[in-house]
Order: structure tokens, then sequence, then C-alpha cells
């Protein structure tokens, strides 16, 4: 039986987080984009001792429904409406010791992506675990994507659905994030990258397109060189002691 990207992506960044976070026996988490909580409630199911908050844009509709409400309550977690995009994060300094910050950097734009990332390194602990994972855009489907003369990003428009939200609008290396992340006062604990989109391209599972996406899935878990050129990286740091500061 196939599995979804969003399982494979899930399954990486918990499988990071027990690996980091495993020993915690109490503390705080954050996520950053809570979306419709694939990530955010395996999660908190999966550390049930950290205490979860999360972040949305207040005008994505479903944040209103029951239901997701619901959701919430059951997981024992907390949702915080607000847009990082405008608005600085609302939590004080050092308030968290793990945060999660998946699939969102490919929406921001570029001019916020350092006020972003610093409002990150703000709210984190020292000591605090941050595990990243976005489209990498040194893939190989967009390596081939390019030399057929094709854009591998969207136009920069807002979504109609929720105002100063937008789609894949910037891709980054892990390299990129990596530099930006030490200067904030960040080492790297772990990077992984894996190719999980098979389940996006094609029609069905039996079109040409997505067997074929398949057949590489396969062939790149045996081919360690290969998956450099994964189309998701994931990045797990920690945030290093300030000068003269003690863990």
């Amino acid at each position: 039986m196939a599995v979804s990207p969003d399982v494979k992506r899930v399954s990486m960044l918990i499988s990071l987080a027990l690996e980091l976070c495993g020993e915690l026996r109490a503390g705080n988490g954050l996520e950053i984009g809570a979306g419709f909580g694939s990530l955010l409630f395996p999660m908190a199911a999966a550390l049930p001792h950290i205490h979860w908050t999360a972040i949305e844009h207040p005008g994505r509709e479903f944040v209103s429904k029951p239901e997701y409400r619901a959701a919430f309550d059951k997981f024992h977690c907390e949702l915080i409406l607000s847009d990082i995009v405008r608005a600085p994060f609302p939590f004080p300094d050092d308030a968290f010791d793990v945060v999660t910050f998946s699939e969102v950097l490919e929406h921001l734009p570029a001019e916020r992506l350092y006020p972003i990332l610093g409002e990150i390194a703000r709210v984190t602990k020292t000591g605090g675990i941050l595990i990243v994972s976005s489209p990498n855009l040194t893939s190989l489907e967009n390596r081939i994507r390019l030399a057929k003369g094709k854009s591998i990003l969207e136009m920069p428009d807002e979504m109609s659905y929720a105002a100063g939200t937008y789609g894949h609008i910037r891709l980054y290396a892990t390299a990129e994030i990596l530099q930006a992340m030490e200067r904030l006062g960040f080492e790297k604990l772990r990077c992984e990258i894996e190719s999980c989109n098979a389940g996006y391209r094609g029609k069905s599972e039996r079109s040409l397109r997505r067997r074929a996406y398949r057949m590489y899935e396969r062939v790149e878990r045996l081919l360690p060189p290969l998956k450099r050129l994964g189309d998701t990286w994931y990045l797990a740091l920690a945030k290093r002691p300030r000068s003269g500061e003690s863990m």
C-alpha cells in the first residue's frame, strides 16, 4: 500500500522529535502554521508530556469550525490566531522547549524571512529544539522542471481564501536556512532529505506519472547519493547558550 506524502513527512518529523525530545519530561511546544493539524495532533499524541500551542492565520476558514476547535481540546492543545507575516509572535522570550516549523517557509515573502526566523529564535529556550521542513530547492524534480524551461515557483499573489497567505513563492536549500539559523544562535543536530511527493503526482495510483515517481523514490532509498536530490528536507537544530549563559 502506498504511503501518502503527508504521512511520510509527519513520520519523519515525529521521529526526529522523539529522538531529540523524547527524554523531556515536561515542557512547552510551539507549532508555527497548524493547518489542519496533520502534524500537530500526532505530535501531541507522541509527546503528551509537552503542552502544545499552535499559531494559525486568522483568515483561514476552518479555524472557526467547531470540529477544528474540538480537536484542539481533544489533544489538549492551544490555538493562537495570528498573522506572523505582519505581527511579532504573541509570546514572551524563551517560552518554548520545542518548535516545529513545517512546510511554511516556502509560503513566506522573502523580505519577511529574517524577521520571522528572528522571532523563532526569540521564543525558543536556550537548549531548545527547532525542527524545520520545506520543499527542497535543489531537488531532482526542480532541476528537471527548470531544464524544461518551467517555473518551480508560484506568482506572489495572495491566496483568495485568506489575505496575507501565499503559495510556494520562495524555495530554499538546506544550506541557506542552516546558515541563517546559525547566525541566530542555533547549531545543526540532524539533516535529512527524502522524496515523498509521489502521491501528489499524476491523477491516480495507476497513472504512469505517479508510478514513475514511486519508482524513483524506491531507487533513491537504495542509492544514498541520490538522497540530496530528494523533494523535501528536514533540519533539526538546537539553540546554543548565549555568551556567558549556562544551559
